[in-house]
């Protein structure tokens, strides 16, 4: 009997425990599974727990309550992998494994920018997603009882206008009427501003839709600032550069979505071949030289044959992984080989507040309602493929 060791209950982690539940059920293999929280999260819907939209319950499921009795869970942290001696060391035990599959997840990454990492909160998780609301509505509460107003109470900058800074930027303009009633406040007070690097918003979608996100935030009064290089952080402010001039964007809640990398396990563990907490696997998964390791989701970096950059991490692709993985590994049990891992990419949705998103979805491009309720169905769907359909229709927001 095989013994494989699951690092993370994320999308990839819990997608490739769940390839394996045939062989588990005919006692092929002894599955055990460590994640340092006992719940996993959708990381698609982090950005609507950071605005106080959504409750951490909406959005966890309890590992005890989808695994199989015979799946061993370690609720525990990863300190180390020992790849010589195939031991997972974790803060209060080892863990011997013949197959190591390695789903940690992701970090936020500040590129070296001074305070950054200090003053800014990041959209990383369950707790960090809730400490963003609490900043948001302490900082609201205090505007509203200080007898001197000081408008960066109400002030909200957003480093970072990816996916994840627009998702999270557009569910703000619910919030703020939220919070606006709540503490009596002027809505028309409130800034909310959306600060990028780079020249162009949401390149991966065409200039239409990416313009159609831009006009939905600025109708509704979020400014939006492209080719603004962020130079650095204090407790209250962005220090930006734009056009060759120093500026100053005061908030009291500052957040920061321009950066994620790997878990630093990866760097420790493979400092030959890891850079930011993140490998470039073989074609099959594996890490170079170490066919008993599998990397998917936020480690993997994969670069498909004929092609010169990975794919961007993302839930899509970390489902395709796991799911691979696990074929992978019933595969070689069996003693039969398999097909090189193949991405396919069905689109992306950007969410703009709970009834708008834009679409480029299975050859489709639409926007609107529709859209958002894609967009539902596609998290129904993840949380379906790493877990099972009831658990996917009870967790489901899609009605």
């Amino acid at each position: 009997m095989k013994n494989v060791v699951i690092l993370g209950a994320g999308y990839g982690g819990l997608t490739a425990l769940k390839g394996l539940k045939k062989v588990i059920k005919e006692g092929k293999v002894k599955v055990t599974l460590v994640n340092k929280n006992s719940y996993h999260y959708d990381t698609v819907n982090l950005h609507e727990l950071s605005a106080g939209n959504i409750k951490r319950e909406d959005i966890c499921i309890e590992i005890k309550d989808i695994l199989a009795e015979t799946v061993n869970f370690v609720q525990d942290e990863v300190i180390k992998i020992d790849t010589d001696k195939k031991i997972v060391y974790t803060k209060q035990q080892e863990l011997d494994y013949d197959l190591l599959v390695v789903g940690l997840g992701f970090e936020t990454q500040t590129f070296g920018i001074e305070g950054m990492l200090e003053n800014a909160l990041p959209i990383t998780d369950v707790n960090a997603a809730e400490k963003i609301f609490y900043r948001l509505e302490s900082n609201f509460k205090k505007y509203a009882e200080s007898e001197e107003k000081d408008i960066k109470d109400i002030s909200v900058v957003v480093g970072g206008t990816g996916l994840a800074g627009i998702e999270f930027l557009a569910e703000l303009v619910e919030t703020r009427k939220e919070l606006c009633n709540k503490y009596g406040i002027d809505e028309k007070l409130v800034k909310i501003y959306g600060l990028d690097a780079a020249p162009v918003l949401l390149p991966m979608f065409d200039k239409a839709y990416s313009d159609y996100a831009r006009k939905f935030l600025e109708d509704r009064g979020i400014e939006i600032i492209l080719g603004a290089g962020i130079k650095g952080a204090t407790s209250d402010r962005f220090v930006v550069e734009i056009d060759g001039e120093r500026r100053e964007l005061l908030a009291s809640t500052l957040v920061w979505t321009a950066g994620v990398k790997g878990s630093r396990i990866m760097d420790a563990t493979f400092p030959e071949l890891s850079k930011n907490g993140r490998l470039v696997t073989t074609q099959q998964l594996t890490v170079p030289g170490l066919e008993d390791i599998y990397i998917v989701g936020d480690c993997a970096a994969f670069i498909e044959e004929g092609q010169e950059r990975p794919y961007p991490t993302t839930a899509q692709i970390a489902c395709q992984m796991g799911t691979y993985t696990a074929k992978h590994i019933v595969n070689r049990l069996e003693g039969n080989s398999t097909p090189n891992f193949k991405y396919i990419n069905r689109g992306v949705v950007c969410s703009l507040g709970s009834k708008d998103a834009i679409a480029s979805a299975m050859g489709l491009k639409y926007k609107g309602f529709l859209a958002a309720k894609t967009k539902k169905a596609i998290e129904a769907k993840a949380i379906n493929e790493c877990t099972n359909i009831k658990t996917a229709i009870r967790n489901q927001r899609i009605f």
